[in-house]
């Protein structure tokens, strides 16, 4: 049986709480304790740009700590769930991994190339497994437009777009997301997600050109266009939207014979002749997807096929890009 914990219990931390029982239904697992520096964290609900989520949280058979280093040298872990604010996933990741455990760390890896190179050191150092939560890799929809893309099944993809727009995150601790230097802004917390997919899906693009505006932190809403050889790829983020505007993240391929679109949680493909129709998607989570992968390549000694760390950083290059170009007003190569 694998031991683990959650390290971070504000939105994502409880996220990962509420799908322990999905996880140990298919793994053995044991969640054995749970850390927050504030031990107000462990009531209330699980407030995400996703919405409230569970209220409530049982506790039994498990210890509650407000200080991760007591916790690492108290509990006999095997690996953490780190949901801590960016600005310190290099610290805790690396401090795990050199007491013997395996980390699976959210979104994104970390504030800069140096600090996620260094995570990636140090996992190589110590032979301990390191992954992190790029979970839109995982999610049935996004999943689907890779199969259909790598099946040739419509011919080869002309352009895709994809866009996430979200309510500003008002539920972080101490508002550390409307500091950019702690969280890197939208473009680091947020729009990082669609850049990560478009890097899963046709790999680092030759340059980026980002327009970004202004108004919570620095990077509040940015639209980028990554140069590939065949084909247009661009994005758009925001945090920035009225305060209750829904979540949303929907996506369009077009492709020789077919439009794939995502929109409101539903996936449509509309081939070129014929009429539209709605394809067989997973009903799978992707947030219980990713930590069970990362459960497997700890059980068989293997690394992630889906995500590995090294994308991740690949992933935060770009992003960086992004940012410069933003800054810049001017085309980044890669």
């Amino acid at each position: 049986m694998l031991k683990y914990a959650i390290l971070g219990f504000g939105g994502l931390g409880k996220l990962h709480f509420g799908n322990y029982n999905a996880i140990k239904e298919r793994k053995d697992v044991k969640l054995v304790a749970v850390c927050d520096i504030e031990k107000s964290a462990f009531e209330g609900s699980a407030a995400t740009n996703l919405g409230e989520g569970e209220k409530g949280f049982d506790f039994t058979d498990m210890n509650l700590y407000t200080d991760a280093e007591e916790m690492f040298e108290k509990e006999d872990l095997d690996f953490i769930v780190s949901a801590l604010p960016t600005y310190i996933h290099e610290k805790y990741a690396v401090m795990a991994m050199e007491k013997g455990i395996h980390v699976f760390s959210e979104k994104p890896m970390a504030l800069s190339q140096e600090e996620g190179a260094h995570m990636i050191e140090v996992s190589k150092k110590t032979g301990k497994k390191l992954m992190v939560g790029q979970v839109v890799r995982y999610f049935p929809a996004y999943v689907k437009l890779k199969e259909i893309i790598e099946s040739g099944e419509y011919g080869k993809i002309i352009d895709a777009e994809f866009r996430r727009f979200s309510a500003p995150p008002r539920w972080g601790w101490k508002n550390w997301f409307f500091d950019e230097k702690l969280s890197g802004g939208a473009v680091l917390d947020l729009h990082v997600h669609d850049v990560d997919f478009i890097n899963y899906l046709f790999g680092k693009p030759e340059a980026v050109c980002t327009l970004a505006t202004h108004d919570i932190t620095k990077y509040d809403s940015v639209t980028t266009l990554y140069y590939y050889d065949n084909v247009a790829v661009t994005s758009r983020g925001s945090w920035g939207e009225g305060g209750s505007y829904p979540f949303s993240a929907p996506f369009r391929a077009r492709f020789e014979k077919a439009t794939v679109e995502f929109k409101d949680y539903v996936l449509t493909v509309y081939p070129t002749d014929g009429e539209a129709f709605k394809p067989e998607v997973s009903g799978a989570d992707g947030y219980t997807e990713e930590v069970i992968d990362f459960i497997d390549c700890i059980e068989n000694d293997r690394e992630s096929t889906i995500n590995p760390p090294e994308a991740s950083l690949q992933s935060i290059q770009i992003a960086l890009a992004e940012r410069e170009s933003a800054d810049k007003k001017e085309i980044i190569k890669l």
